[in-house]
C-alpha cells in the first residue's frame, strides 16, 4: 500500500523477477512517462521555439528534441545531427538543414494555428505507435503502461482537435492552447488493467476499503502522509466549517483513521515503514497512527533501522608515476623523425608548470573537455573574436603593401561602419560559424560583446597610430623550432612553437605582439620567475618570451616581446612593451631579447628534461586557486 503516491514507478523497479502476477489498482500519472515530455518538447518547438519572423527555430529547443528516446529510435540522423549543431555553434537553424530524414521532416515542419498544432501533434503520436507494435514486448508491464500512455495523450489530443475543428475552441490562443493541453496531461492518470485475486497488489490507501489481505506492507507511514497534510483548498475559512457542521481537516483524520485501522484487522503479517529522513517538506517523524499502535497495540512489535552504509570520502593524492610504457608513448608522440607535427606549445608548457596533473590528464592521456553550445561568450572565445577581428583589419591595410601608414589609420577609424563589418564578419566565422554572405542572429549579451570588441579594435588602431609608420611583418603566423633533449628512451628531437598574434617592425626592432583581452600586465623580477610554480607566475610572459627565443635564432634583428593589453590601453604613453626588476626598483623594458636569450633556453631545456623524465611524478598543483576554472577539477575531486 503506498501512502505516497508517486512512489509507484521506484516499486514497480524494485519488484523481484519471481513475481510473476502484478495488480496495480491505482492509476499512473501520465505527466511521468515519456510520451508527455515528447509532447511537451513539441509544442515548446511549435511555440517558444520557432521565430516566424526569421524563419528559424531556437536550438535549445531542437536540441531537447533530438536527445528524446522517441526522436532517436525513429530517426537515424538524429544523433549526427545533434553532434553537428554542437559543434557548428548553430543557435537558430533553419528548418530546412534539419529535414534529413522523413520523420524529422514530419518534425520540423513550422505549425500555424491551433488546428495545425494539434493535427502535428496527433500525426506524430501515430508515427510513435509504430515502436510497440511488437507482440513480443506484450508481457512487459512498462511497455503495456507506456503504449497506454500513447493511446491516452492520443485520445486527449484528438479530443482537443474536434473540439477545434467543430468551433468550439476556434477562437483559443496557441498560448492557452499550450497551458490547457499541460493542464489536462498533467491531471490525467493511466489505468492498469489486471487481475484483482491473483498474485501481488499494488494499491493506494483508498482501494483498500473493504478489502482484506494476509499480508501488508505499508510504504510511507509518514506523518504528513497518513493522514494527508493540509486541507482542501477551500473559500469557507475553518470556523464556519466547524460552526455549521461542514467538514474539516479532523473529519479527514477521522476517515484515515479509520481506512488505516480497517486495513490491518485481519491481516497476519503487517510491515509499515517510514521515511527518517527529513528534506523540505517531508518531515522524518512516524505518523501518529503507527505512534498510537505502539502505545496501545498487544501484539509483538519489532523496530528495525535500515540505512546505507556512508563513510566520508577523504580527498585522496592523486600522483601519477611514469612508467615505461608512458615513457615511451609521450616520447612517440612528441618526436619530430615520427610525428612532424607534433610540437609543444606555451599553453602546454604553462600547463606543467601551474599543474602537472593537468599536463597528464590533457597531453598525455589525451582527454578534453566535451563540447558544449553556448549562447554566452566565455573570455576565451571573446579573445578569439578580437583576434580574428584585428586580423581582418591588417589584413586589408596590408593589401597593397606591408608599410602601416598613419592616414590609412586615421581614415579607417573614422569609418564605424567598416570597423563594425569586421566584428560581424569574425562573428560569422568563428562563432555562428555561417557564411559570410549571411546575416548574423545576435542575442542581446552577443550584441553587447560585438559593440565591445569594436571599441577594443578603435583602441587599437588608436594605439598603433602613435607608433605608426611600421611595417607589419606576420599575422597569426606559425613559428616552429626544433630542441634535442636527453629522455630515458635515448635523443628526443621535439618541437616547441606556436602561432604569434602578430610580428611587426621599426627601425632595427622587431616587436612580437600579443594581444591580450583580460588580466593585468605583470612585472617578472627576472627569468626564473617564469619558471616557478607560483599563484600569480607571469603565465602570459612567459608564451612570448618562448616566441622571442625561437625568433631570435630565425633573424638578425633585435627582438621586443610585447604584450598589448587592449582594455588598459587608453593612455597615449601606454607601451605594451614587457618591463622586468624587483619590485621598487627601476624597471627594465625588454627591447632586446638576446640578453635573456640564454638563460631562458638554458631553463627551457631543463623543464622539457623533467616533463620526459622518469623521477619525476605526475602531482596535482598546490595552488588551489587554479582548480577554479580547470576541465578536469571533478576528475581530482579538487
Amino acid at each position: 500500500v503506498l501512502c505516497n503516491e508517486s512512489l509507484l514507478l521506484p516499486v514497480l523497479h524494485s519488484i523481484p523477477a519471481e513475481v510473476r502476477d502484478v495488480n496495480i489498482t491505482m492509476g499512473f500519472p501520465l505527466a511521468q512517462t515519456p510520451v508527455y515530455s515528447f509532447i511537451n518538447a513539441l509544442v515548446e518547438l511549435q511555440t517558444t521555439g520557432y521565430h516566424a519572423g526569421t524563419g528559424r527555430y531556437t536550438y535549445e529547443t531542437v536540441l531537447t528534441l533530438l536527445k528524446h528516446p522517441y526522436t532517436w529510435q525513429l530517426s537515424s540522423h538524429a544523433e549526427a545531427l545533434e553532434r553537428q549543431l554542437t559543434r557548428d555553434n548553430r543557435f537558430y537553424p533553419l528548418p530546412s538543414e534539419l529535414k534529413q530524414d522523413t520523420f524529422l521532416e514530419q518534425v520540423f515542419t513550422p505549425q500555424n494555428g491551433i488546428a495545425a498544432l494539434c493535427g502535428y501533434l496527433t500525426g506524430l503520436l501515430r508515427e510513435v505507435a509504430v515502436l510497440y507494435r511488437q507482440e513480443k514486448d506484450v508481457e512487459d508491464i512498462f511497455n503495456q503502461l507506456y503504449r497506454e500512455s500513447l493511446f491516452k495523450s492520443y485520445t486527449l489530443v484528438n479530443r482537443l482537435l474536434n473540439l477545434i475543428e467543430t468551433g468550439e475552441l476556434s477562437s483559443l490562443h496557441t498560448d492557452t492552447l499550450k497551458r490547457l493541453l499541460n493542464r489536462l496531461l498533467t491531471s490525467a492518470n493511466i489505468p492498469f488493467h489486471g487481475e484483482p485475486a491473483i498474485g501481488m497488489q499494488v494499491m493506494g490507501v483508498l482501494e483498500t476499503r473493504n478489502l482484506d489481505f494476509r499480508n501488508l506492507i505499508m510504504l510511507s507511514l509518514n506523518e504528513g502522509q497518513l493522514p494527508k497534510a493540509g486541507g482542501d483548498s477551500s473559500f469557507i475559512p475553518y470556523n464556519l466549517r466547524k460552526a455549521f457542521g461542514m467538514t474539516t481537516i479532523e473529519h479527514k483524520n477521522a476517515v484515515y483513521a479509520y481506512y488505516f485501522y480497517r486495513l490491518i484487522q485481519r491481516a497476519e503479517n503487517v510491515t509499515l515503514l517510514y521515511n527518517t529522513s527529513s528534506d523540505g517538506l517531508n518531515r522524518g517523524e512516524m505518523s501518529r497512527f503507527m505512534l498510537q499502535f505502539l502505545v496501545e497495540s498487544p501484539h509483538d512489535i519489532s523496530l528495525e533501522y535500515l540505512e546505507a552504509g556512508q563513510s566520508p570520502q577523504q580527498a585522496r593524492k592523486i600522483e601519477i608515476h611514469k612508467t615505461p610504457e608512458m615513457l615511451q608513448q609521450m616520447f612517440n608522440a612528441y618526436d619530430v623523425h615520427q610525428r612532424p607535427q607534433a610540437f609543444f606549445s606555451p599553453s602546454a608548457l604553462n600547463a606543467y608548470l601551474d599543474c602537472r596533473l593537468k599536463f597528464y590528464y590533457r597531453y598525455v592521456a589525451g582527454l578534453k573537455a566535451p563540447d558544449e553550445v553556448s549562447a554566452e561568450i566565455d573570455s576565451a572565445l571573446f579573445g578569439t573574436l578580437f583576434h580574428r577581428s584585428a586580423e581582418l583589419v591588417y589584413d586589408e591595410l596590408t593589401a597593397n603593401g606591408r608599410e602601416i601608414r598613419k592616414e590609412d589609420l586615421k581614415r579607417l577609424l573614422k569609418d564605424d561602419v567598416r570597423l563594425q563589418a569586421y566584428v560581424d564578419n569574425a562573428f560569422k566565422e568563428k562563432f555562428f560559424h555561417i557564411p559570410l554572405t549571411e546575416q548574423p542572429e545576435y542575442n542581446g549579451t552577443q550584441l553587447i560583446h560585438s559593440k565591445v570588441i569594436a571599441s577594443y579594435l578603435r583602441q587599437l588602431l588608436r594605439n598603433d597610430l602613435q607608433y605608426a609608420p611600421f611595417r607589419m611583418e606576420g599575422m597569426e603566423q606559425d613559428v616552429r623550432e626544433t630542441m634535442e633533449i636527453d629522455t630515458p628512451q635515448g635523443k628526443l628531437a621535439l618541437q616547441i612553437g606556436g602561432t604569434i598574434d602578430r610580428l611587426d617592425s621599426k627601425g632595427d626592432t622587431l616587436r612580437i605582439v600579443d594581444y591580450k583581452t583580460g588580466g593585468t600586465p605583470k612585472t617578472p623580477e627576472n627569468i626564473e620567475q617564469l619558471f616557478t610554480p607560483a599563484d600569480n607566475r607571469p603565465s602570459y610572459i612567459f608564451q612570448t618570451f618562448l616566441y622571442a627565443a625561437i625568433l631570435c635564432r630565425k633573424q638578425s634583428m633585435k627582438v621586443a616581446p610585447s604584450l598589448l593589453y587592449i582594455h588598459r590601453a587608453a593612455s597615449e604613453s601606454y607601451s605594451p612593451v614587457i618591463e622586468m626588476g624587483a619590485p621598487r626598483q627601476p624597471k627594465v623594458p625588454v627591447g632586446n631579447f638576446a640578453f635573456f636569450e640564454d638563460e631562458f633556453r638554458e631553463r627551457l631545456h631543463g623543464l622539457l628534461q623533467e616533463i620526459f623524465s622518469r623521477e619525476e611524478t605526475f602531482c596535482q598543483t598546490e595552488e588551489i586557486r587554479k582548480c577554479e576554472y580547470c576541465d578536469f577539477r571533478s576528475l581530482c575531486k579538487r
